[in-house]
Parts: C-alpha cells; structure tokens; sequence
C-alpha cells in the first residue's frame, strides 16, 4: 500500500514539474514573440527613417541642378557639366546639414556618405552613392542608393522607344534599353507590303537589356499578331509555356513613370540652336515671337513656315548672321555685257558661274561661324560633296550652326557640321557624317549608307515623319547606320525584304512600329508574297533588323545635343547593406 502511494506522488511530481516546463516553454516563446516583432519593427522603421534621408537629399540634388540648368542657358555645356560635377562633390561635405527630427523615441538617423563615382560616371552621366543610416531602439540599418544625374534629354538613353506605343512584330534584335510610353506589344508575327499586304510567323523578339514600361501590365504579348492579353504571371503553369523571348523580356523589364521621362521640344530646341548661332541666347524669346507669328504656338502654321519667316528676318542685310546663297546656272544665264560676242558671252557666263562654285565650295569646307544658306542646298556628290565646321573639326566647345532656309539634300557626301534645317532632308548614297541635325519638315533616308566621320555620328531630330527605305530589296547587304534618330511623329521601320542595321537609336515621340523577319528573303515571282528561309534561326547573325546601343554620342555631339529644361535623374534601387553576421539585399527583378 506504501508502494503505491508513494508512486502516485512520484507521478504527480512528473505531471507538475511537466507542467511547469510546458508553461515556462509557453511563457519564454511569447516574450521572444513580443521581443522579435519589436525588434521587426524597430527594423522597420530604422529602414524607413534611412530612405527618408536618401530622399532629402535627392530632392536638394534635383532642385540644385535644376537651377543650375535654368542659369547656364546659352552658356557651353561644359561649363554647366563642370558646375554640376564640382556641386555633386561638394556634397560629402555637406552631409551633416541633411538634418530632419523624427517623434520615434530613441530614433536618430543621418546621411553617411555622398560620393560621385568616378568609375561609372559617363560623358552621359554623374553616379552619386549615397549612404544613410538609421537607429531605432538600438537597431542600425544602413541603405545605399546610386543615383544617375543627366542634362539630356532622355531618348537618348535608348536603343528603341516612343512615347507611344512600341510595336514589336516578328524578331528584330535589339541590343541595349528599350522605352515603351504606353505599352509593349509583342508578337511573333512580321507584316510586310509586297503586292498587297502580307504577314510572316517569325520569332518574338530578342532584347538585350531592360524594356522599361508604365507598369508590368503594360506589356502584353500575341500569338497571332492580332489580339493581344497580358503576361499571365499569376498562372505558373501558363507562364512556364510562354515563349522564352517572351519571358525574358518581360524578367529583363523595369518600370518607369511617364512623369519621370525627360522629353524634347523639337521648335525650342530649333529657337536655342537658332539663338546660339546669333551669338546670344537672351534673343531667344524675341525670336519665339518671330518665329510662333500672331498667331502663336496653336495657330495652323506649318514647323517650316515658321522657321523661315524666323530666319529671313536674320539673313543679310537686314540681318547680323553671314549668308550664303548656292550659285544657280539659271541665275548667271542671265549676265549681260554688250561689248562680248555671243559665244564670249557664252565662256563669259561659264567662267563666271564657274568661280562662284568654286567660291561657294571652298566656303562650305571652312565654315568659321554660325552661316545662313538662302534657299535649298544641295550636296550632290560631284559639285559640291563636303560641309566642314572648322571648330567641330577641332573638337572646340564653340558653338556654330550652318542653318539651311530651305530643303537640304545629301548624296555620297560628308558633312563634320552641326545643321538647321527649316524645309525638308534628304539622305542618300555613301555619306560620312559627324553631326546633330535638326529639321523642321521630314526626313527620308533612302538607298543610304551612313558612316561617322573620324568614327563619329549623326544625331537626326526631326518635327515631321523620318522614312529609313531601301528600294532595292532582297539583297544580303544591310543598311547600315550610325547615329541616332528622332521623330516627332509615328514611325514605321522594316527589316523584312531589306536588312536594318543601327548603330545608336530610333526614337518616336508617337507610335513607334518594328516588322522584321529572320534568314534570307527571296521575292517570288507571281506570287504577292516573299519567299522566306527557315524561320527558326537564332542568333544575331540571321536577324534582319538590328539596333545596338552607342554611348559615344554624348561625347561626340554634345556640343549639339538639344538642352533640357529639368534634370535626368534615374534611381537605381536601394541596396540594405549587411549588418555584422547579416547577408545583404538588394532590389531584384521581375520574376513570376
């Protein structure tokens, strides 16, 4: 009896002291709940009072630059780079004037460190790192953003863009940033015009590098080329059958803001360059009221209109800018000198029309400041073949327009001058260029070949269409390009029966459409349709459009390059970086 008695107490031992642990278990795992979520939050909020200061300063950098953008019209752009470069360093030894309370108790938070990062700063751009850190209740979080600050404008950036919608049919192979203002449509299909109106099945496209959109839901992808749906990245089983062109473009994506995008004006940016060649930017808004007439910026006049009744106003002699007029045959057919024979007047008149070419020619090829052509100028190849600024030729900061008040036509030419053009352009033939045009009519290059001179290029804005065709089709040799293009209107670019190759960018400010197949493309006779190669072929080598990025154009052009009114920033996304014993995180992208 003993014996279970004393059992029974052995047992009810076992059960209190089991209980004990059980409740001391109980009580331990909702203090260090209560602990972890203070901390959690504490982290929270350390994290949150750090970007708060990245944002203070971000919003003292823009205002500062934007200033500085504002009080360095018409000056160089080095001399605003050289302003902009010496602020941004200066920052660091500003730090501890970025000062901001916070009602947290036993919370402080500060900016680290500012620093221009010399390495990856461009001739396009200055990086800033910027560190801030934040302590709350004893927890430390320190975040690095890298900020890109430019004074150009943003289509620049871009291999292929619009500020509209980017149609993307069939496979043309992009190499560098893709823009999309609108949205991103993406389809395997081509459309072409032979006899009538024709399509091919092809690949998706192939983009190498970031397409940036408004939203994720802005891009959407066809199968047939007709109706369009949304990435399905909420259905694993169906994204995991989309194309892989497809997905990789989508995972390659970013998002960025309309609001965000620095845009171009083509006639303002035509009224600065037309200011700078009359030696002072303060004519600007004289010239503006010129050039808009009584009627202003909304009335039905035509970018061409305006732009000559501007410019007559300063050719000579009523007005200040030197003028040259294109010697004409006609003109001199009309000299009189009664004392010659008629056939003395005949070698009279040549010989007279001969050394005004002569004159003419020798003055295009040593321009030594801003010149106004009276009328079309016409580079024909043979007559006259060459255009040549002097200080561009010497890679000098001063800034010399040749505006031609008319149409300008160039043909197996090369041209190393900055142009204005108030009427129509025309590209043809072999042409080497090193120059930034802008046009206020429309751009057809055709049957061309563009190759930079001194391995330099062309940076083409143009207010009307800009139209890139080869006639001859269905040869094996590309149209080769080397600059960068804008439109004010919508575009259109082919590289189906002809092959496309850009070495820079092609940006529309409306709609921006790309056909494009891979392989040989053969014509077939009676037939209203091409004749086309295996349509499977990867690889850049079988792409019949191709787009690579070029850098070197805000070096090589900036002295031309249009100004902007406010400054480019771009944000990287912010790093947290790694406590003692903790693995750093970083923004990621765009997987399902």
């Amino acid at each position: 009896m003993s014996s279970e008695q004393g059992s029974a107490l052995v047992l009810v031992m076992f059960i209190v002291l089991l209980l004990t642990i059980l409740g001391v278990g109980v009580l331990s795992a909702t203090i260090g709940g209560a602990t972890r979520t203070e901390t959690r939050e504490n982290d929270v909020q350390s994290i949150h009072l750090a970007q708060k200061k990245i944002d203070e300063v971000m919003a003292y950098v823009t205002a500062d630059v934007n200033q500085k953008i504002q009080n360095y019209m018409g000056r160089p752009q080095a001399d605003l780079d050289l302003s902009i470069q010496n602020f941004l360093v200066s920052l660091n030894n500003e730090k501890n004037g970025f000062v901001s309370s916070t009602s947290l108790n036993g919370a402080a938070n500060g900016i680290t460190s500012i620093t221009l990062d010399k390495g990856a700063s461009t001739n396009s751009k200055y990086v800033i790192v910027i560190r801030a850190n934040a302590t709350v209740n004893g927890v430390v979080r320190t975040l690095q953003q890298k900020v890109e600050v430019s004074t150009f404008p943003d289509f620049l950036n871009y291999s292929l863009g619009s500020e509209g919608i980017v149609y993307l049919n069939g496979a043309p192979y992009i190499e560098g940033k893709l823009y999309a203002g609108i949205q991103l449509m993406l389809s395997p299909v081509a459309k072409y015009k032979y006899f009538t109106e024709s399509t091919k099945t092809t690949l998706y496209p192939r983009i190498d590098g970031e397409a940036q959109v408004q939203s994720l839901k802005d891009m959407r992808y066809s199968t047939d080329g007709t109706a369009y749906e949304d990435i399905p990245v909420s259905d694993k089983e169906t994204y995991s059958k989309l194309d892989d062109r497809v997905k990789q473009v989508y995972e390659n994506s970013q998002v960025k803001k309309q609001s965000t995008f620095v845009q171009i004006d083509v006639e303002d940016s035509f009224l600065d360059k037309v200011a700078e060649a009359s030696g002072s930017a303060g004519n600007k808004t004289e010239f503006a009221v010129t050039y808009f007439g009584a009627g202003g910026k909304n009335s039905a006049e035509t970018p061409t209109t305006r732009g000559t009744r501007l410019v007559d106003t300063l050719q000579e002699p009523a007005g200040n800018i030197t003028t040259l007029k294109m010697p004409v045959k006609s003109d001199y057919d009309q000299w009189v000198d009664n004392t010659l024979t008629a056939e003395e007047l005949k070698w009279k008149r040549q010989e007279l029309y001969d050394a005004a070419v002569r004159e003419f020619k020798q003055k295009l090829i040593s321009l030594g400041t801003s010149t106004i052509i009276d009328g079309n100028l016409n580079l024909d190849g043979t007559t006259y073949n060459e255009i040549k600024d002097l200080a561009k030729a010497q890679g000098t900061e001063e800034s010399h327009w040749l505006i031609v008040n008319g149409d300008l036509t160039v043909d197996n030419s090369t041209i190393q001058a900055n142009i204005l053009v108030t009427g129509n352009l025309h590209i043809k033939g072999e042409v080497k260029l090193d120059s930034t045009m802008f046009v206020l009519g429309s751009t057809d290059v055709v049957n061309a070949n563009i190759s930079g001179k001194n391995d330099k290029e062309l940076v083409l804005i143009s207010k009307g269409s800009v139209l890139i065709n080869r006639i001859e089709e269905f040869r094996d040799e590309a149209t080769r390009l080397k600059g960068f293009f804008y439109t004010d209107s919508t575009a259109e670019l082919y590289g189906v029966g002809s092959i496309f190759s850009l070495e820079g960018g092609f940006f529309a400010k409306g709609d921006l459409t790309i056909n494009a197949v891979v392989g040989k493309v053969y014509p077939n006779p009676g037939q209203p349709e091409f004749r086309f190669e295996d349509q499977n072929q990867e690889g850049e080598a079988a792409a019949r459009f191709v787009i690579r990025y070029n850098e070197d154009v805000f070096a090589d052009q900036r002295v031309g390059l249009p100004r902007v009114t406010q400054v480019n920033i771009h944000l990287n996304p912010i790093e947290l970086l790694a406590q003692t014993g903790e693995t750093g995180q970083t923004g990621d992208g765009n997987q399902p």
